[in-house]
């Protein structure tokens, strides 16, 4: 089997070699997005892999142009639009046989700083040929990104198919159980093929926070700098500050303090960066020992009503014990309550307004003496 499935690669090596003239980047104004960066906008990730595919498929004899020339100016085009980034990039290539173990699916370009001109330059020297192992690059990536730190992106740009019996969905999985929270996967789909585009929306699914997009999608200027903006950039989050109010009657004020503390997706463990407001709120009840809290639990809209409402109590109850245990907070003066998703704040329908939407909140007042 593997000897027929070598010879039928290296005649699709030769079909595509004498059939398929290589066109030259497309045309292309990329939007400048660094003016975002510092103005309310931030850096969402370190590291960045693209999987690009480079398979016989990705040659439409029945279109002047190959899809694989579509699927390089993609990543071409993106790497004009992203913003000068500090994180790692690598470009993963599947489909042709590369270097000297004849390997179908290869990391050519990083895992290393990300340097616009060097990315750019090893996408121009890939050409197509060979099978289509989806999968294969969804489980070598673990290796790839094994010495990440932080964020991690992974853009698949493919058409989809899939000629060998792994299943991409599961190698998907596996690659998100790898690196948890850490990572969101990404697809866009070169061609209209609808097997293909399924499965990219599936292989995009499997990772939780990505999306899957299409070519044309991403095809003008506009389009790409939304996708780069989703998939990179992410609004800065001011944190919440005690308010004062004007001085009440008989020489008393009312001071109030309010929490929001964010979670990450389908967990209920309070997250170190928001450790320092829930300091500030521990240090306004121990200033004030009259007061007490309603701690309120919210989440997202994905999962079932029921799901839901106990993920939500559960971070409630997280942030009572943070209290609790760090602060010695009387237990009597916090009192929990889960919501689910049933008081939103924010559409759950982007990655930004669920994660918005997936808090414990809560309000406290006292009124002082001046």
């Amino acid at each position: 089997m593997n000897i027929l499935k070598s010879l039928w690669i290296l005649v699709m090596m030769g079909f595509v070699a004498s059939c398929a003239p290589m066109a030259t980047e497309t045309p292309f104004t990329a939007t400048d997005l660094s003016g975002k960066l510092g103005q309310g906008y931030k850096q969402k990730v370190d590291n960045a892999l693209i999987i690009l595919d480079a398979s016989s498929s990705m040659y439409d004899k029945e279109n002047a142009n190959q899809k694989i020339v579509e699927a390089k100016n993609v990543v071409l085009h993106m790497n004009d639009t992203l913003p000068p980034l500090k994180m790692q990039a690598g470009l993963h290539v599947f489909g042709p046989t590369l270097g000297p173990n004849m390997e179908d699916s290869k990391l050519i370009y990083g895992m290393t700083d990300y340097n616009a001109a060097d990315l750019a330059a090893a996408v121009k020297t890939v050409q197509v040929a060979g099978l289509t192992p989806l999968a294969k690059p969804l489980l070598k990536s673990i290796d790839d990104l094994k010495d990440s730190n932080g964020q991690i992106a992974v853009i698949i740009v493919s058409d989809g198919m899939d000629t060998y019996d792994q299943s991409p969905v599961e190698a998907a999985a596996a690659l998100k159980n790898a690196f948890g929270d850490r990572i969101c996967i990404y697809t866009i789909l070169i061609g209209n093929d609808p097997v293909g585009k399924k499965t990219l929306e599936d292989v995009a699914a499997a990772g939780k926070c990505g999306f899957a997009t299409t070519q044309s999608d991403v095809a003008t200027s506009q389009g790409m700098a939304d996708f780069v903006e989703k998939v990179f950039l992410e609004k800065e989050v001011a944190q919440p500050v005690a308010q004062r109010v004007a001085p009440a009657p008989m020489m008393e004020k009312t001071i109030t303090m309010d929490l929001n503390v964010q979670f990450d997706f389908d967990k209920d463990n309070v997250r170190p960066r928001e450790q320092d407001q829930l300091d500030e709120f521990a240090a306004f009840m121990k200033a004030h020992p009259q007061t007490s809290a309603v701690l309120e639990g919210h989440t997202d809209n994905y999962g079932s009503e029921a799901y839901n409402n106990d993920l939500s109590l559960r971070r409630a109850e997280s942030v009572k014990k943070y209290m609790v245990q760090k602060f010695s907070i009387e237990p009597a003066r916090l009192t929990t309550k889960g919501y689910g998703f049933s008081r939103p704040i924010a559409t759950n329908k982007t990655e930004a307004g669920r994660q918005e939407n997936r808090r414990v909140v809560a309000v406290i007042s006292a009124t002082v003496k001046e």
